[in-house]
Parts: structure tokens; sequence; C-alpha cells
């Protein structure tokens, strides 16, 4: 199930967002071993406070399988004020129907459903969500930050994008750069599996 929520109704899902900030910690701090800010087991940075638009999946039983959030560029965002370096030689992107996407995360602990790409299917669905909502919301494009690993992953998947910036190490020797998607009918149609395309499913017990 697919639930797009902004931040400032976060009062109304208080265990969504609980648990997206602890797959958040464990994703990005426990997994990845990311510079992030943890407390209780949960990771929140000061782009939360912002009020963003959050993208999430669940398991329709209440259990949250992956998340991103959704930032306008015309305001703060982690590309221009945490990863300026990934930015290309024209300085920092401002515009009105370009977002951001960071934060992105699944729980491939709960969820293995992977088409014959290779692409989990809870991230599918959640890339496949974003650009369908900033679609819907007049957008052009979506710009993120990403590390070499996860660019092959949305390349893998049909994401339309091209990269933005040089490729900088963060995180003692993380390999990350930049990347404008394209937010279009033709950037949600790629995403789709081809019918009939066979896929791998493995659920794990909750």
């Amino acid at each position: 199930m697919l639930h797009a929520i902004s931040g400032a109704d976060r009062a109304a899902y208080p265990e969504l967002f609980d648990q997206m900030h602890q797959l958040r910690a464990r994703a990005f701090h426990e997994r990845r071993g990311w510079r992030v800010t943890v407390e209780n087991g949960r990771e929140r940075d000061a782009f939360d406070d912002l009020d963003p638009l959050y993208m999430m999946v669940s398991d329709g039983r209440g259990r949250l399988l992956a998340s991103l959030r959704l930032l306008p560029t015309t305001g703060p965002y982690m590309m221009a004020d945490v990863f300026p370096e990934v930015l290309p030689d024209g300085g920092v992107i401002r515009h009105p129907l370009i977002w951001e996407s960071s934060r992105f995360c699944a729980d491939t602990e709960a969820v293995r459903d992977f088409g014959i790409d290779g692409i989990n299917q809870i991230t599918r669905e959640l890339m496949q969500g974003a650009i369908r909502t900033a679609y819907h919301a007049g957008m052009e494009s979506i710009v993120s930050v990403y590390d070499i690993y996860v660019e092959r992953i949305l390349k893998r998947a049909g994401l339309l994008f091209e990269r933005l910036g040089p490729v900088v190490r963060y995180d003692e020797g993380l390999r990350t750069t930049s990347g404008l998607i394209e937010v279009s009918e033709r950037a949600m149609a790629a995403l789709e599996l081809p019918d009939g395309a066979p896929r791998l499913r493995l659920l794990h017990a909750a």
C-alpha cells in the first residue's frame, strides 16, 4: 500500500513515522555506516523539521516496508546544503518545478520480491509512487544525491535520469554523485515491468 503523507500530518500517523525513523537508522547507520544522527534507535535530521512530503509503502497491516521524502528545491534541501560538492558547475538548483528525493530506504529483511531485472518490487513501487506523485503535482524533475551502488539500481529499474555532477567520496570513501530524474508519462511507463515478466517472491515472517 502506497502512502503520500505530509510531515505536517505526522501526528495522525505516529506508528508509520516511528517505523520510518527506525528503518532509516538501520539502513543508514547500522547497515551502511553513514555518519547520521541516531537517538533511541531512530534517525532524524533537520530536513524532517521542514514538513516534507513522505512517500511510504506499507504491507496494508501497519508495517512499513520502504520510504523516501520529497522536498522543494526552492528552500533548504540536502543536495544544496549538505552535499554541494556533487552539484554541477552551474551551482545550486532552485526551481519551483523540481523536488529533491532523499532518505530512500527499504526493509529488505521484511519482503524480498524481485522482478526479472533483479529490482525489489517494494523499491519499484516506491519509485513509481514518487514519480507519479511528482507528475500529478506538476513537477518536471526530481534531483537526488546517491552513491554509485544505488545509481546502478536506478538504472536497472528503468528510472530515466542523467548524472548531474562529479563523483565525490564521503563517509570514508563512499562514492557519491547526483542525478536529475525525469518526471513524465514516459518515466512512469519505464518503471513498469513488461506484462507476464517473471517474479521471484520470498516473504519473511514478521
